[in-house]
């Protein structure tokens, strides 16, 4: 992009955005549809971040090689597939050393313990804080998927219904924490002085920007 494209760039952006008389953005989901791939582009670094680009939410991201990284979303997957794979070899080297019962009630209470102390905000206290509660949660439901895995043996028939409700029970977990960050977000911003006032806020104007110039997002009709 030239100096000339740029500048018509950042006028478009800030026509809409700053127009006080238009109506409220609208996401326009069919060209999200026909251009997915563009759209993420447009979007990123909140596609790994997942929180809004200012100083209010530093603490909720870590960098790794210059691209951040959401915290609760990147350990707890590191965690959770690590602890799966160490299960997993452990189970092969010695089946009987998996009890069922410490599996399922050490990830009940490391669950119950994750919850929390990220309720209460001891999670909160810096970003070892929060790894380490990340990898508690990861290695808990780790535990409870191996003690449904291991019931009447891994081998035994009917794996495949014990995969699918491993499978709905993680999308289960994903839902409840997608609702939990969401609020934490939402309450976040409540705080701040933009008042969640996207096309104002600094962590999310620069991406409303893209969205209004790639054809993403457009005011609502009067």
């Amino acid at each position: 992009m030239d100096a000339g494209e740029r500048e018509t760039y950042q006028r478009r952006c800030e026509e809409v955005l700053d127009d006080e008389k238009r109506g409220k953005l609208i996401l326009n989901m069919r060209h999200v549809l026909r251009h997915p791939l563009l759209f993420l582009k447009v979007t990123d670094p909140f596609v790994t971040a997942h929180h809004p680009t200012c100083t209010r939410f530093d603490s909720h991201s870590v960098s790794i090689r210059g691209r951040k990284w959401c915290i609760g979303c990147t350990f707890n997957s590191i965690s959770f597939f690590g602890a799966m794979l160490v299960m997993h070899a452990i189970w092969l080297y010695d089946s009987i050393l998996l009890v069922r019962f410490y599996l399922f009630w050490g990830g009940v209470i490391g669950s119950a313990m994750y919850f929390v102390t990220s309720l209460s905000g001891l999670s909160d206290r810096g970003t070892k804080a929060k790894i380490a509660s990340k990898f508690i949660l990861g290695f808990s439901f780790a535990g409870i998927c191996w003690s449904i895995l291991l019931i009447d043996g891994l081998l035994a028939p009917g794996l495949d219904v014990k995969l699918f409700f491993i499978l709905m029970l993680y999308l289960v977990f994903v839902t409840i924490l997608n609702i939990k960050r969401s609020y934490e977000v939402f309450r976040e911003c409540e705080m701040c002085e933009y008042k969640m006032h996207w096309s104002k806020c600094p962590g999310f104007r620069e991406i409303a920007c893209k969205l209004v110039a790639e054809g993403f997002v457009y005011p609502e009709e009067k």
